[in-house]
Parts: C-alpha cells; sequence; structure tokens
C-alpha cells in the first residue's frame, strides 16, 4: 500500500484520487481480499483509512511503527532541530511524538519543546506550543514544512511569523526534501 501511495505522490492527491484509491485496495484481492477473511466489508474499509493511511504522513515524518515501510521520508527530528535550534543542539532520546509532530531539543543545559507541520495544521501547532509555554521555562517553538512541490507565499509566512509573536512563541519555514528510508523492511 505505501508502495503505491508513494508512487500516487498521497499527500499531494485529491480526496476523490485517495477515494478511487482506497476502492482499490478494497478491491485488490491482496490487501481487502485477505483482510475480509478476519473482517466485515465496513471494518475493511476503516481499516485501510484510519490505520495505515492515518499513519502514512507520520511514518513519513520517521515518526511511528509504520517508519519501515515507506520508501521515501524525511530526515526526521534531528532535521528539524538544528535548523531552529541551531548546530549545538539534539534530540532529546524518546522525545519523538505526533499529534502534533513535536520533540525536545536540547543544548545540553536547557530543553527546549519544538513541533513542526504543514501550513494547514498551524492551529494544532499554536495550541500545543501554548500549551507548553504554560508549564516550561523555555520558550516553545514552531517550524512550518514544505517539501517538494509545495510553497508559501509570502504573506502567509509573514502572517505565521505575526500570529507566533502576538502568541509569544518562536516561529520559522523550513523546505525539505525526502531521502531514501534508512529503515526501510524491504517487502517482496
Amino acid at each position: 500500500m505505501y508502495r503505491t501511495a508513494d508512487e500516487l505522490d498521497w499527500e499531494f492527491l485529491s480526496n476523490p484520487g485517495k477515494t478511487a484509491q482506497y476502492r482499490r485496495w478494497f478491491d485488490d484481492p491482496g490487501i481487502g481480499g485477505e483482510l475480509r477473511k478476519f473482517a466485515s466489508d465496513q471494518d475493511v474499509r476503516v481499516w485501510i483509512k484510519d490505520v495505515p493511511m492515518k499513519e502514512y504522513a507520520r511514518a513519513q515524518e520517521g515518526i511511528g511503527n509504520f517508519v519501515p515501510y515507506v520508501r521515501r521520508r524525511f530526515r526526521g527530528a534531528d532535521e528539524i532541530v538544528h535548523f531552529f535550534c541551531g548546530p549545538g543542539w539534539s534530540v532529546v532520546p524518546d522525545s519523538v511524538e505526533g499529534k502534533p509532530n513535536h520533540c525536545l531539543a536540547t543544548d545540553g543545559n536547557v530543553k527546549r519543546y519544538i513541533c513542526w507541520g504543514k501550513a494547514g495544521v498551524l492551529k494544532d501547532l499554536i495550541w500545543a506550543v501554548l500549551n507548553e509555554a504554560i508549564d516550561s521555562p523555555t520558550r516553545p517553538g514552531i517550524v512550518i514544512t514544505t517539501r517538494d512541490g509545495e510553497t508559501i507565499s509570502k504573506h502567509a509566512r509573514e502572517r505565521h511569523v505575526r500570529l507566533a509573536n502576538h502568541c509569544g512563541v518562536d516561529l520559522d519555514h523550513l523546505h525539505r526534501s525526502m531521502i531514501d528510508n534508512p529503515d526501510l523492511t524491504t517487502m517482496p
């Protein structure tokens, strides 16, 4: 499924395109056919959409149990932290999580909460850093990410920064390219 999603450039696929692909997976004897041996048609449809495909974007970030199954992904939280905090900073082990994507960064002396995602989830990122700011002695940060094929207008970028400044948090924009997944588990 992930191989097909990668070939279709899933994150840029329209909703009708995704719906059509869900149907193809459901009708595929090797996917839907196998799953229907264990679950109802409705449960299979829901599972395809709500389990592997909801995890697909997180797996591309290097987060979650499905990471070994994506062919290409981003470099991960280290790339975010080095960009946002600088080269002397690193990801605190076991601090990377999703919903929204976030981690703790450290320079060896202090820790800082960093979250990241697309511009479309900015409200979720702002809510996350505001909640973190209440309990943290350091100023949390947001990284708005784009990937090859995506851009954000100058006006929108400036507005993002103004929103963050108004909320008392730091924000920057990072354009990333995907790499071959170093954690890939090859499938037949």
